[in-house]
């Protein structure tokens, strides 16, 4: 009698379970991520290591994913909820199904149940894919021209590449909440994120984190430029759909900390506008190096202690005064500076334009300084006849 493999469930035993996802635009949930659960004898299992396990086989593991698949699109489309329904896929799964048979068993059950492709978010895990990327690009184009949203899931955990984030093009990249931790305490990290959330914005793709587990994280999420989150937080994946409103307090009330303290931390720079006000008005004239360190030794006086540069630059980019550098107590000169170019910096013409069509100071995202490795911010304002004074802040 053939004894049966326990590490495999019975397709009786497995249903899929959904997990919310948040919308920090709305505070409310616009979607959920399907996720395999094994009940045995009442009790839940989650069915990750089953699927992460290379001695099942793949076949085996295939079925039982598909059988998920369509237990979670019949109930989206059983019910009037109109979520979003968020499907992992191996790229390896992805690829050789579609090479050996030339359908797409996805589209084919939205087809069977009738569920508008728009719902649905093809989340291409960021796993080791030995294929040939054009022909992968080519397959997700398909679920593209179906209509479906793609994602790419677990960016950053390991495997992830930008040829397959540029190829795919995704609406969504889901960001390994590791990654946002380590940023908390390493500015390595806090660059990553934020690389990240540049990303996004120059491709037209919207940062989600998953695994979003204190209040604390989900700040730290709010800060790198999330537009969705999900996990523990607000609730482990459940066996049904919830009210789409049911998170909007706790998400309004903690948006809200947030705020606060953004504005908070950036108190400053109301002093600064104030102080700056009296020197953009000043007497003095910049025609000449000189004149330029003159005016900054007259700013000094006036600014935040945690302003740890000044200089001053021309329209061109090229800059015309020393570096002015604080350390510890004592302002330092640098005279070495002069004539550097910094239109090579890719903030520096818009920031100039932008400066120009408001008439007023702005200030820079955050980023690590070359030279101290500090995470800082740079204050800008127009000083007349095209110079521009730059404040870089410490944060």
């Amino acid at each position: 009698m053939q004894v049966k493999d326990s590490r495999i469930p019975l397709r009786h035993e497995v249903r899929p379970f959904f997990q919310p996802i948040l919308s920090l635009q709305t505070q409310e949930i616009i979607g959920y991520e399907t996720l395999g659960r094994r009940i045995r004898e009442d009790i839940v299992e989650s069915l990750g290591p089953f699927f992460k396990n290379p001695d099942i086989p793949e076949d085996v593991q295939l079925l039982i994913d598909r059988h998920l698949r369509e237990r979670a699109i019949e109930q989206l489309a059983s019910t009037q909820d109109e979520s979003l329904l968020f499907i992992n896929l191996k790229p390896s799964w992805i690829y050789r199904t579609y090479k050996r048979t030339g359908v797409l068993p996805t589209i084919e059950l939205l087809r069977k149940y009738d569920i508008n492709p728009a719902r649905i978010v093809i989340e291409v895990t960021e796993e080791e894919f030995t294929g040939k990327l054009q022909e992968l690009t080519q397959i997700v184009e398909l679920y593209r021209q179906f209509g479906c949203i793609i994602a790419i899931d677990d960016v950053g955990s390991g495997f992830s590449n930008f040829d397959r984030i540029a190829s795919l093009q995704p609406k969504i990249l889901k960001i390994d909440l590791n990654i946002l931790k380590k940023s908390a305490i390493h500015a390595g990290y806090k660059a990553l994120m934020q690389s990240f959330s540049i990303l996004a914005a120059q491709m037209g793709a919207s940062l989600l984190v998953e695994g979003i587990e204190t209040k604390q994280e989900l700040h730290s999420a709010l800060q790198v430029g999330a537009r969705y989150v999900q996990g523990y937080l607000f609730s482990k994946a459940e066996p049904y759909l919830q009210h789409k409103d049911v998170f909007k307090p706790m998400l309004k009330e903690e948006m809200g900390l947030f705020s606060q303290g953004e504005f908070q931390r950036n108190r400053h720079l109301s002093a600064i506008h104030q102080s700056l006000e009296a020197v953009t008005q000043s007497a003095i004239r910049i025609l000449t190096a000189e004149d330029a360190d003159q005016l900054i030794e007259h700013t000094i006086t006036t600014v935040t202690e945690n302003c740890i540069r000044i200089y001053i630059c021309m329209e061109d980019g090229y800059q015309i005064s020393s570096n002015y550098i604080r350390k510890e107590d004592a302002w330092n000169k640098d005279d070495s500076y002069r004539g550097a170019n910094w239109t090579w910096r890719p903030y520096f013409i818009s920031n100039i334009l932008m400066m120009n069509l408001q008439k007023q100071g702005i200030l820079s995202q955050v980023y690590t300084d070359l030279d101290t490795s500090h995470q800082i911010q740079t204050y800008s304002c127009a000083l007349g006849d095209g110079y521009y004074l730059f404040l870089d802040l410490l944060i």
